[in-house]
C-alpha cells in the first residue's frame, strides 16, 4: 500500500512541475491562462471558411444530363403524386402545361379547377435550360388556346379516379442535347 501510496504522491508532483513549467501562451506574457485568444480563433474560422469557399466553387456544375435526371425526378413524383390523389380521392385530375410550366386541376360540377390547396397546388416548372416535348396518344402536345381572353382549362393529361392516366411521352432536352424519355407508366428507364 506504501508503495501505491508513494507512487501517486510523485506522480501528483511530477504534473506540478509541468503545469508550472509550460510556457505562457499570452501574446503579451502577462496573463497566465492557457488556451486559444478570441482573435485566434476568429483567424482559424476566417481560414476554415475561405477554404471552403474555394473547395464549393471548384466543384463542377451540373451537366446537362444530370439537370435532366434531376428535372425528371421531380416531374414523376409529381404525376405519381397526382395519380395517388386521383385514386384516393376518387376525383378526376389533370396536368394544364403550357410548353414550360404547368398546374394540377380537379374536374367539379362547374368544369375544371384550378387546385388551390395541399401539394398539388404548386405551379410545376421546368429548369430555363431544359425544354419539354410531350405527345399525347402519339399526337405533339396542343397548348391550352385562348377563348375570348379566357384560356381553355382542359387539361392535355388526365389522372382518373380507376388509376388510369391518359397515354403520353414526355421527352426532356438540355441545351447541350441530351434527351431522357418516360411515359404514362411512370417507370425511369435508363
Amino acid at each position: 500500500m506504501s508503495t501505491v501510496l508513494t507512487t501517486c504522491i510523485r506522480w501528483v508532483l511530477t504534473v506540478k512541475r509541468a503545469a508550472r513549467s509550460w510556457p505562457v501562451i499570452s501574446s503579451t506574457g502577462r496573463n497566465k491562462q492557457r488556451g486559444f485568444s478570441l482573435l485566434e480563433l476568429l483567424v482559424v474560422i476566417f481560414i476554415i471558411g475561405l477554404m471552403s469557399g474555394v473547395a464549393v466553387l471548384t466543384l463542377p456544375g451540373k451537366d446537362g444530363e444530370a439537370m435532366l435526371r434531376e428535372e425528371r425526378a421531380e416531374l414523376m413524383t409529381s404525376l405519381r403524386s397526382a395519380r395517388s390523389e386521383a385514386v384516393f380521392s376518387g376525383r378526376s385530375l389533370g396536368l394544364l402545361w403550357n410548353g414550360s410550366s404547368g398546374r394540377y386541376v380537379t374536374l367539379t360540377e362547374s368544369g375544371w379547377q384550378p387546385i388551390t390547396v395541399g401539394p398539388l397546388s404548386r405551379q410545376l416548372e421546368l429548369d430555363s435550360s431544359v425544354r419539354a416535348e410531350i405527345s399525347i396518344a402519339g399526337e405533339p402536345l396542343k397548348m391550352p388556346e385562348e377563348e375570348e381572353g379566357r384560356r381553355q382549362m382542359t387539361p392535355q393529361i388526365q389522372f382518373l379516379g380507376d388509376g388510369q392516366i391518359s397515354p403520353f411521352e414526355w421527352r426532356l432536352r438540355s441545351i447541350d442535347g441530351d434527351t431522357l424519355v418516360f411515359d404514362d407508366s411512370l417507370m425511369v428507364k435508363d
